[in-house]
């Protein structure tokens, strides 16, 4: 009887173990001086995009503070976030935000227009597959959103459909 006990023990522990290890948020060594280095904690979740010029980049390697908005262009939901976003776009100048969907590209152009997001410099329309959201954050609503500062860690994370007044208070 104790013996199975500790093995149950063992097997939670060891479970645990591998899903912090799992799920940590990713490191980057930066030489503080000579002498000193620190660890710094970049929670951009690692996933390939493409914008609509067909450029390729990963999130994890976005410069800037940063906001990842998960969206599909027939959603409602997502139309009436993108619509209140687009109402308050000087809210959002800080900001270079990515609206990431696993649409086709003329979906995207013409959600980007029909919200008036279209032609804004801090403003980008990417593609990526799918299995690439579920591999970094699991199943996600849309839309989703998540604020990043300027050197990647996460501010907020938002999802589902989330009034603009509770998003602003974060940026």
């Amino acid at each position: 009887m104790n013996k199975k006990i500790v093995f149950i023990a063992v097997l939670l522990i060891a479970g645990a173990l591998a899903l912090f290890m799992f799920f940590k948020p990713s490191q980057e060594k930066v030489k503080a001086s000579s002498e000193t280095t620190i660890a710094v904690r970049n929670d951009l979740p690692n996933i390939p995009i493409t914008t609509l010029d067909g450029t390729q980049l990963t999130t994890r390697n976005l410069k800037g503070k940063t906001i990842l908005v998960f969206f599909q262009p027939q959603c409602d939901h997502c139309q009436r976030e993108a619509d209140q976003i687009s109402k308050n776009l000087e809210e959002f100048k800080e900001f270079n935000m990515y609206f990431i969907s696993s649409d086709n590209v003329p979906a995207l152009e013409k959600f980007s227009r029909d919200y008036n997001l279209a032609g804004n410099a801090n403003i980008h329309f990417t593609r990526t597959e799918g299995d690439h959201i579920l591999k970094n954050l699991g199943p996600i609503e849309t839309p989703s959103l998540y604020i990043y500062t300027a050197e990647g860690q996460l501010v907020k994370a938002f999802n589902g459909e989330t009034p603009i007044e509770q998003i602003l208070q974060y940026l």
